[in-house]
This record gives C-alpha cells, sequence and structure tokens, in this order.
C-alpha cells in the first residue's frame, strides 16, 4: 500500500513537472536579467588603456561647453582630465576601486574634494552625468535586475529590465533597455529617489579606433557616445570616444591622490 502511494506520487510529482516545463516560453528562459546586467557592464568596459576624447554641455538655450577628456584606467581606477582649448587643464576626476572612492581636484582653486557617498551623486560640470555614473562602478555588484518584459520601439524589440539599487542613495531604480537580437545595451532611464524618471543616458555604438599593446591600429565598433539628457534642465551632456589606445601602461602613481594637485 505504501509502495503504491509512493509510486503514484511520484508519477504525479514527475507529470506536474514535465506540465509546469513544457508551458514555459523557451524564449523567456533564453536569457536572465543577470546575464543582460553584465553584458552592460561588459559593454561600458573599455579595458585597461587611455581613452581621447570630448565632454560637452549643451544647455536647454542652445549654449555649450566643451572640454578635452583624457581617461587612464588600469583595471580598478580611472582618472579623468578635463581641460579646455586655449585655458589648460581645469579639473581632474579620480576613481578609485571600481568607484568606491570618488576625488575631484579643480585645478583653478587647486583644492581637492573627497565625494562621500550622497556627493558621488552631485552633477559634474552643472551635466546630467552625477560623478558616480563615470565612476567606473560595476552594475552587477550594485543593483538587483529583474526582467520586466518587452518594448517596441521603431521596429526593435527590447528587453526591459528595471535595475535596483543594493544601498539606495538616491536612484530608485534604473531601467535598462537592452535589444532583443544582439543584446547590447542601448538606454538607461534614472529615476530619482521619489520614483520619477528625471534623466536618460542612450548609449550609441560606432566605429572607435583601439591602438593594441603592440602598437597596431583597428577600427572596433564600441559604445562610442554617452549622451545623457537631463529632464530637469533640459540640458545634453555628451562623453564621446575617438581612440583607445591599450598600449599606455598606466603607472600606478597616476592614481594617488596625494599626486592629483601635481
Amino acid at each position: 500500500m505504501a509502495k503504491n502511494l509512493f509510486s503514484f506520487l511520484f508519477f504525479a510529482i514527475f507529470m506536474f513537472s514535465a506540465f509546469s516545463q513544457s508551458n514555459v516560453n523557451p524564449a523567456e528562459n533564453s536569457i536572465s536579467a543577470q546575464e543582460l546586467l553584465a553584458r552592460l557592464d561588459k559593454e561600458l568596459d573599455y579595458g585597461k588603456s587611455l581613452i581621447k576624447g570630448s565632454y560637452i554641455l549643451i544647455k536647454r538655450n542652445g549654449q555649450s561647453e566643451s572640454w578635452n577628456v583624457n581617461r587612464f584606467y588600469n583595471g580598478e581606477d580611472a582618472l579623468f582630465l578635463f581641460d579646455r582649448k586655449g585655458r589648460g587643464l581645469e579639473a581632474k576626476l579620480l576613481t578609485r576601486e571600481e568607484g568606491e572612492n570618488i576625488f575631484y581636484y579643480n585645478a583653478l582653486s587647486s583644492k581637492i574634494f573627497k565625494k562621500t557617498e550622497e556627493e558621488k551623486y552631485e552633477s559634474m560640470f552643472g551635466s546630467g552625468f552625477f560623478y558616480v555614473d563615470l565612476s567606473g562602478y560595476s552594475y552587477q555588484a550594485n543593483y538587483n535586475p529583474v526582467i520586466n518584459g518587452d518594448l517596441e520601439i521603431s521596429g526593435e524589440s527590447y528587453y526591459r529590465v528595471t535595475l535596483k539599487p543594493i544601498l539606495p542613495l538616491f536612484y530608485k531604480k534604473l531601467v535598462l533597455l537592452a535589444r532583443k537580437k544582439d543584446l547590447k545595451p542601448y538606454r538607461i532611464d534614472f529615476h530619482d529617489k521619489d520614483g520619477i524618471l528625471f534623466k536618460t543616458l542612450n548609449l550609441k555604438y560606432g566605429s572607435v579606433k583601439v591602438k593594441d599593446q603592440t602598437g597596431k591600429i583597428e577600427e572596433q565598433s564600441k559604445v562610442q557616445r554617452w549622451e545623457m539628457l537631463d529632464l530637469t534642465t533640459g540640458s545634453i551632456s555628451v562623453w564621446e570616444i575617438q581612440e583607445i589606445d591599450r598600449s599606455v601602461t598606466p603607472d600606478s602613481s597616476l592614481f594617488q591622490v596625494d599626486n592629483l594637485s601635481r
């Protein structure tokens, strides 16, 4: 009797499991939220290198400001150098341990400011980019992702992934759009602590010159433009990447706080 009951229960569980699996849409299981988040980190990681580019702030009234940017990266730490044409070096931004510590050096006043947890969410140059947005921090390490359906834009289908911060400080949530056909991230919507959408980052892909360790140069498809639309001010901020030089090996002293003012 007990043996027959056990056999019946085993058969029932097996059939329920088989029925459940047969009713799952295979497409929904083909990719996980964590995989999409890993893809975002991968696309925004340019490797150990020197990146040359520009940083442009276009205000609602049409006026604009621009800086030349050099970004040195050693795998965990990054140093941005911002200079204006005809004016020279204006600022440095140092991020340590994947954005765990952030320091801003104002070359005009020769002062160094360490950004605390809340201060990391201050605007850089009055643009839509906060210090934390440029810190190179890992989205995988700082957010819990959940796929919340699909979104159709101009005939393209995107995964819609909600990212909840593990330690909420200012952003209540982010919403990532990753294109289904290639899994590439294309947009991140930022919601403030009240849950209101207040800025959007569009990632534009293009051909970038990449120099390898031997000095060989080739064109590669990369995230070439980071375009941040600030809905509160109407400004557009653009970090455009022109060249990636992996033959440059930044010395560790470059990322020392004491050397920022030198």
